[in-house]
């Protein structure tokens, strides 16, 4: 049995702009209220900082001078002096011009303070921000609270009530998307802000230099779970799935397939934030396959955006309301 629905246009285009703004605000308010996809990711956050601090806190951390050499049972800060010595060694023959040209640059390399700066960011990048953020806390902060805002209202469902209102679908699509938006994009940061002061000084240098990019890249996958919760039933399941066996592994994989994927992009705007940051290695110890120009990696996210919210609001537009709703 079809419910009927009020379609007559709104008594003034004021009244409509009321409406959306007070929708808008009505789902912020709302979405504070965490289910339980929303707890279990703020429990993975809380894990994965209590493991960032205790490797930035223990014997080897993030930097190249405090990685230890099994070969030499000493750490690479400490092997300095032991070139010191070696160097010091005389070596007769033409054997002295070899050792000195390979014990130097090493131990150059050692000495070094930006050679260090350089390699601690990069690795903590590599391993926490690329690995662990990207890979999981970002989008399943996304898929939390975006697929709620329809989708919580289906379960519970009030969405027919919405449905009743004398509003264009498109324009409640578009309000609750704002609505949520500002949790998601809260919430990604703060996220990343919690693993990155557990990393201490190099994880906030790396808060700053990849936060714009990180709100960019919420954004962007908030769009797309705010419109497979307005279109699925069971928008976290399938949710899960997407994140866990298309966006953590196709963004890593060589091949074309990579470029339908969110995370790609979001890695190859990373991948140039994090040239910028470095002059003495290059990036990419951070595992991006070719990545997308800096540039045009942050476009996509912006069109996608676009797109997406567009494709979601002519799809709930057209959608027809039921007892099931």
């Amino acid at each position: 049995m079809r419910i009927p629905t009020l379609k007559g246009p709104m008594t003034s285009p004021l009244s409509a702009v009321r409406a959306f703004v007070a929708l808008t605000w009505l789902t912020l308010r709302r979405q504070w209220r965490v289910r339980a996809l929303g707890w279990a990711t703020f429990g993975l956050v809380a894990l994965i900082t209590l493991s960032v601090a205790l490797i930035t806190t223990g014997r080897n951390g993030w930097g190249f001078d405090t990685r230890w050499s099994g070969r030499y049972r000493t750490l690479y800060r400490d092997y300095v002096h032991v070139l010191d010595v070696a160097m010091a060694l005389p070596v007769p023959g033409p054997a002295y011009g070899v050792e000195a040209g390979v014990f130097g640059a090493f131990r150059a390399m050692l000495a070094d303070p930006q050679f260090l700066a350089d390699f601690a960011f990069l690795n903590f990048s590599r391993w926490v921000v690329f690995g662990l953020y990207l890979g999981f806390l970002l989008p399943m902060v996304n898929l939390a609270f975006a697929s709620g805002a329809i989708g919580g209202a289906r379960e519970g469902r009030t969405l027919i009530w919405l449905f009743t209102r004398p509003q264009p679908r498109a324009a409640m699509y578009v309000a609750k998307f704002l609505g949520v938006l500002p949790w998601c994009v809260l919430v990604s940061l703060a996220g990343l802000a919690a693993v990155c002061a557990a990393g201490g000084p190099v994880g906030r240098q790396a808060f700053v230099a990849f936060a714009p990019d990180i709100a960019l890249g919420s954004v962007a996958f908030a769009a797309l779970f705010h419109l497979l919760g307005a279109m699925v039933k069971r928008p976290a399941v399938i949710g899960l799935a997407y994140v866990f066996f298309f966006e953590t592994l196709v963004a890593n994989l060589p091949g074309s397939l990579k470029q339908l994927s969110l995370n790609y992009y979001v890695r190859s705007a990373l991948f140039d934030a994090a040239s910028s940051r470095v002059s003495t290695l290059t990036p990419e110890a951070l595992d991006v396959y070719a990545p997308a120009d800096g540039l045009t990696a942050r476009l996509t996210l912006v069109i996608a955006t676009i797109v997406v919210t567009a494709l979601g609001a002519f799809l709930f537009g057209r959608a027809e309301p039921s007892e099931e709703n």
